[in-house]
Formats: C-alpha cells, structure tokens, sequence
C-alpha cells in the first residue's frame, strides 16, 4: 500500500512539473498582440487577409490615430478640406454646374502634394482618412455627372424630319453657361441632382476634357528573368482593385509577362493572372532532364544542379548558356501570331515593347499599335530580350510582321538591325523610350515594377509602409535614415557619372537603373537570399504562383498610395467609354429613325 501511495505521489509531481515546465516555456516563448499580427501581415495570402491584420496593426500601435488627424506638414490640409466640403456640398444641393467647375478646376494627381511618400509610411492601413474621403468623393462626383440623363425628348418636329430631342434643340430647357445643363421644375424635389440633366455631348465633352488634363498612368515591368514572374502578382493585385493602367510597357523578361497580360482580353486576364492560362510546355522539352526531375513540385538543389550543369555544358560545346528558342516558343504558344495592333483590339489595352537599336535604320524604340502596328508581338518581345552572344549565341533576332494578305513576313524595317540588351546603350533624357511612352499617350505617370536580380537587393518599395523599428526607436531610426541617405548619395554619383559617359558599360548594367522622366512610384518584391537559387530553376505552375504571390505582396503596402494616384484616372476612363458608347448609340438610333421616316442620309440617293 505505501508503494501505491509513493508512486502515485511521484507521478504527481512529475505531471506538475511537466505542466509547470510547458507553462514556463510558452510564458518565454510567448508572443506579444504586435509580433502576432505582423507574422499575418507578412504571410498574408490575399489582400483581404493583409488588410485586417494592417489594419489590427495600426490599432495597437496606435498609428489609427495619426491618420484620424488630418493635419500635417507633409501636404495642404486646408486646401484639401476646403475642396472636399466644396464638392459635398455642390453634389448635395444638386448644382450640377458648380460641381463641374470644382472637379475641372483641380484635378491634378498631386493636388495639395497628396501622393508624398512620407504620407504613406505612417501606417501599415494607409494614409490620412482626409485624403482618401476627399479620393472617394472625386469618384463619387465623376461618377453621378456620367450618370446624370439626358434632357427628354420634345416631341418637336420638323417637316419632313423626325422629332428632335435637346442634343438638337435647346428651346425646353435653361442651360446653365452655356454646359447643356438643365433642371426640370419639380417643387417636391427635395435634391435638385435629382432632376438635373446633360445632353450626352456634354458630358463627353467634360470627360474627355478633364481626362485628357489629368494624364494617365503606365505600368513599366523591368527585367527579372525568373524574378519577372513578379510581375504578373504585381497586375493581378492592381486588376483585383480595379486599379490595372491601360498602358503597360515591358523591358526584357519585363516584355514577356507585359505580352501575356496586353494580348488577352478582359474575361480572360483573370486565369492568366493567376498562372492557369500560362502554357510552360516550351520549358518541359528542354534539355535533358529526368521524367522525375520533371514532375517534383519544388525543385531540389539536385534538380538546379542539374539545370545549371547543363547550361555549363550548353556553353562548353556551342558557345552560349541559354537557349533563345525556347523563349521564342513559350512567347508564341501563349499569345499567338498576334500583332500589336490586334492586341490593342481584343484587349483594349496599349502595350509597349521597348528595344535597343542603338539608332540603326531608324527603328523606333518603342514598339506599339501606333509605331508598328503589323509587328507581331512575341518577335518585338523576343527583340526586348536580346543580349551577348556569350548568353543567347550568335542566332539572329528577327522581327516578323503580317502583310496586307495577313502572311506572316520578316519586317523590312529592321531586316539589317542587330538588337542588343537594353543596357548596352546610354540614352539621353530626350531619347529615353519612357519618355517617348509619354508623348504618345498623354502619360504623367509611371507604376514601375522593379525585378532585376542585381538590383532589387539594393531598391526598396516608395510604399513600404511603417516598420516597428521606426515606431519604437529613435535611435535606429535615425540610423536608418543615414543609410537611405548614403544610399541615395551613391545613386546620385553614379547617375552623374553615366551622363557624363564615365561610368563603363559593364558597371553601370548593374549598377544603374533607367532613368523615369516624370512621377513615378517603384515597387520592388522582398526577395530573400534562398529566392536567388531560383534563379536557376526550370520554370512550373508551382514556381510561377509563387512568385506571383511576391508580386502581388510587394502592392499591398502600396496599394493606398494608389488608390490616391490612380482611382480619379480609372473613373474618368470608365465614364468616358460609357459616355462614348452612349453617344454612339444614340448617333445609330436617330441614322435609323431618319432612315424608318424615309429621309435620305447624307451620301445615300434620294428617292
């Protein structure tokens, strides 16, 4: 009986202090509100899971009160305020006419300097609730004025005519200066906005205007080889918040993944985003890799070794590591004998290919629907990826385009053109093909997807957000602050350097980026050192979602800044296609109306 109670009582204490013992570790262990939710800000799958857990953040950390309070040194609050009280108010009382003059007077994309980037790394969630009210009540505004009906019909006829609407005639309404705004009398309506009306002219004419003043946007992707991939996480999460500029430019790899997404039309942008559209079957025919090699979903150092060992070999017996042809394959089996042009058509989207000729034969810099309209798009992207015969060999890169018989052709043009990397040539700021994106299409600003492995270890987004280092510590922030700065020196000596031409070729691939002739906003993907050794990965479905999920992380932080940047430009690019359409249609129902009471069209015999 003793021994029973003995061992018992041993094997009590043996389960307390093993209880007491978890206990103690999980108190050591434990982890604070703070670090709980930054480990879901940073593993966040979606957008929707790394909004809560910023916004959780900036509740703990109290920065929620920082963007509450709207005043601040970094931009005009009072402009800002006086504006946003003005359009209220306008849309509230129903004045049509004094809400047209508040948006056309102050649509400027850094209005009151609302984009500064100190405003965005504040806080994890975004910016100061002032900017984004003012933001969603532009939208708002922009968005009731497309909206607002036409003046009715007046019945009115003339002899031998149909009847004609107030597009035509003026005679039943008030127009407030001269804008084709009109109000109907209606005592019992308690919002005048209500009974406003705007021919369709009108409002074509406001929207055009006001777009045409605000500029546009363009989406740049950078190089990246494997890296590229990013760029495609970094549309998926611009296209996902409606927020995927209509002018995208591709460099290099940058080329590659900017022909996938500008080739295929809406409804179809969805699967390519998401890799299921994308066919890698190029890739899988390469070399001379094991069927298992084949089918591993992540690719083992053996398996990179392997790669790696065959490039060497490649080189040893040809002369050259990688194999064009296979990218000229990949590029064809995704997009097709596609020309720009008809890329401009299916997707609606302008696309721009950048190449470098170092001036010869007068071949443009910039490849699109308007400078080479019948090139096909993956001989121009296969162009953008030109470099040394050390890497691709001696094979010729050759431009192809369709003839008036729709036959596929070399292009004349650049028939005698030897295409070269993109860093392999120096431009001027006047010859920059960025700046000539610019010109074409009205571009004021530039979304730069950044992804080239020798730089992306020393860039850093402009929208990085807040750290808990700069939250907590002075000291280290201050410390972090004389790095950037030291940073930001080197660039700026190395830049001067390159305009002078003293900085050698070989250096300055790595070492300088393009120069951006107007405002911009860089995002760059957080790469780990582990990421490198992808580089030497054979591209799968597995490896392409991965990397589109580090595009798509490298926008989130970001994404407030643009919603302040670019949710103004997609709404005025919104209404104007629906106004547009609108006003075709009404053009085609008076052609028919004429054409049902027997009046003779212009160019058609009378009877």
């Amino acid at each position: 009986m003793m021994w029973v109670i003995v061992g018992a009582i041993w094997r009590l204490t043996v389960y307390m202090a093993g209880f007491w013992r978890r206990k103690l570790a999980d108190w050591w262990n434990r982890r604070s509100p703070v670090e709980i939710w930054l480990s879901a800000l940073h593993n966040a799958k979606s957008f929707d899971d790394w909004e809560e857990a910023a916004l959780r953040l900036d509740n703990l950390l109290g920065l929620d009160l920082w963007r509450s309070n709207p005043t601040s040194r970094h931009y005009d609050y009072r402009l800002i305020n006086e504006r946003l009280q003005s359009i209220q108010g306008a849309h509230a009382n129903g004045d049509v006419y004094a809400l047209v003059n508040w948006l056309r007077s102050g649509l400027v994309r850094n209005l009151g300097n609302i984009t500064a980037p100190h405003l965005y790394n504040r806080s994890f969630a975004g910016t100061k609730f002032l900017i984004e009210e003012y933001i969603t009540r532009v939208v708002e505004a922009i968005e009731s004025i497309a909206a607002l009906p036409s003046p009715p019909r007046t019945g009115t006829s003339t002899p031998g005519g149909p009847a004609r609407d107030d597009d035509d005639a003026e005679a039943s309404a008030s127009y407030a200066g001269g804008w084709g705004i009109s109000w109907r009398s209606s005592e019992n309506a308690p919002n005048p906005m209500v009974n406003a009306t705007m021919t369709t002219q009108t409002k074509l004419d406001f929207v055009h205007d006001t777009r045409q003043a605000f500029g546009r946007s363009a989406l740049v992707f950078q190089g990246g080889a494997i890296f590229g991939l990013c760029h495609l996480g970094v549309a998926k999460a611009l296209f996902l918040r409606g927020l995927l500029p209509r002018m995208i430019v591709g460099t290099g790899t940058g080329a590659l993944m900017a022909s996938l997404i500008a080739t295929h039309a809406e409804e179809d942008l969805g699967k390519v985003l998401t890799g299921d559209g994308i066919d890698l079957s190029a890739f899988a025919k390469t070399g001379d890799e094991s069927a298992q090699q084949k089918q591993q979903v992540v690719p083992s150092m053996g398996a990179r070794w392997a790669t790696l060992m065959r490039r060497v070999r490649r080189f040893r017996d040809e002369g050259y590591f990688l194999d064009v042809k296979v990218l000229e394959e990949c590029i064809r089996a995704n997009i097709g004998d596609v020309t720009f042009e008809e890329a401009y058509h299916r997707s609606k989207r302008v696309l721009s290919i950048t190449v470098v000729t170092a001036g010869q034969a007068g071949i443009p810099t910039v490849l699109n629907y308007i400078t080479a309209p019948n090139v096909l798009v993956w001989t121009a992207a296969t162009a953008s990826n030109a470099s040394t015969s050390t890497l691709y060999g001696h094979r010729e890169t050759k431009i192809m385009c369709k003839d008036s018989n729709g036959d596929i052709v070399p292009w004349k043009r650049a028939a005698a053109v030897n295409f070269k990397h993109w860093t392999h040539v120096s431009y001027k700021d006047q010859e920059s093909p960025l700046l000539r994106v610019a010109e074409l299409f009205n571009v004021n600003h530039f979304i730069v997807s950044q992804a080239r492995p020798y730089l992306i270890p020393f860039l850093q987004s402009d929208m990085h957000g807040p750290t808990l280092v700069e939250t907590r510590s002075k000291i280290s922030a201050t410390t972090g602050l004389f790095v950037r700065m030291a940073g930001l020196e080197v660039r700026h000596q190395l830049r001067q350097l390159d305009t002078l031409g003293f900085l050698p070729l070989s250096i300055r691939r790595f070492l300088v980026d393009e120069r951006v002739p107007c405002a911009s906003m860089t995002l760059v993907p957080n790469v780990s050192v582990a990421d490198f050794s992808r580089l030497l990965e054979t591209p799968t479905k597995e490896t392409v979602e991965y990397w589109i999920l580090k595009g798509e992380r490298s926008v989130w932080p970001a994404m407030s800044a643009l919603k302040v940047r670019c949710a103004i430009e997609m709404e005025l690019d919104r209404a104007y296609q629906d106004v547009r359409r609108l006003k075709a249609g009404g053009i085609r129902r008076k052609t028919s109306e004429i054409a049902l009471r027997g009046v003779p069209v212009e160019g058609s015999p009378s009877k």
